[in-house]
């Protein structure tokens, strides 16, 4: 028997009796096939699907009869095809990524082991681009937006989108939930678009928003949660959640914009977009933030 042939007869030798490893992943509420791995279904006489290292049994097939395991866990999601005896995890959950381990008995007294590793994953949601104010004054337009999206994990960015001559200063106020925020700084009464970035592992989503001052309103204008303000006292509410936003997000990064006020009040100059200047990149350097001159 040549060396090739017993590579070969042990190969076969592996899948049929040591089984074969599967990796799926689906996202969030989805459903999950997980699949026997068996090359011949119509052979099969016994199928069990386990779980956990215990072998916790949640389905079986034996005799093309359908058995579904009254575990907690998987109670009402569960779906054995009586042909195949793949398993189908309807409204799949966080939780449920774990490896399974299917069972097979074949006619020919063949006893094969399969896993699959199921893996569960948030899908990424478009973020939410709010208009938290914006004023102009002697001819510059000053505008500032916020940026949320719901998730863990979850990476924001801000870009133009298009030709922008103008000023923005982006960061993260706070650490933990997925917020950026933006002020943009423009001479006129133009309109400009910006693009907030969400992303997460393999996953992107952007959302547009066109904004602009107009040449009437020479003051600050909240954003559309606090329009509707029928009582002085939702106005004030409106107000205190604004600032307090703005003050963490400058207390934060204040030893940066030092070196930004040697001559004057704060300016936009960070990220500064021009014909003959390069397009401001997220990854060139870490998102700054406004900062207070001390």
């Amino acid at each position: 028997m040549s060396l090739y042939t017993v590579v070969l007869v042990c190969i076969i030798y592996n899948n049929q009796v040591f089984g074969r490893e599967e990796r799926v992943t689906v996202y969030l509420g989805q459903s999950a096939l997980l699949k026997t791995g068996s090359d011949r279904p119509w052979n099969l006489t016994r199928v069990q699907w386990s779980i956990y290292k215990n072998t916790t049994y949640i389905a079986s097939l034996r005799d093309r009869i359908v058995t579904i395991f009254d575990f907690w866990r998987y109670r009402d999601r569960l779906e054995l095809n009586s042909n195949t005896g793949d398993l189908t995890i309807k409204d799949v959950r966080m939780d449920d990524t774990l490896t399974y381990t299917v069972d097979l008995v074949n006619a020919d007294g063949t006893r094969p082991q399969h896993k699959v590793h199921l893996t569960v994953k948030e899908r990424l949601e478009k973020p939410k681009i709010h208009k938290m104010l914006y004023s102009l004054s002697d001819g510059q337009c000053h505008v500032a937006l916020n940026c949320t999206v719901p998730g863990r994990n979850v990476i924001l960015s801000w870009t133009p989108d298009g030709y922008f001559n103008g000023s923005y200063l982006s960061g993260n106020p706070t650490s933990t939930n997925p917020l950026s925020v933006v002020f943009i700084s423009f001479r006129g009464t133009g309109n400009v678009t910006f693009n907030c970035t969400a992303s997460s592992q393999e996953q992107v989503e952007s959302t547009l928003m066109t904004v602009g001052c107009s040449e009437n309103p020479q003051m600050c204008e909240v954003c559309s949660f606090c329009r509707p303000c029928s009582t002085g006292g939702f106005c004030v509410l409106c107000y205190i959640v604004l600032t307090a936003v703005l003050v963490v997000f400058a207390y934060k990064n204040k030893e940066r914009i030092k070196d930004f006020c040697m001559n004057g009040p704060v300016q936009f100059i960070q990220n500064r977009w021009s014909p003959s200047a390069p397009a401001h990149s997220s990854e060139s350097a870490p998102a700054p933030s406004l900062k207070t001159c001390t």
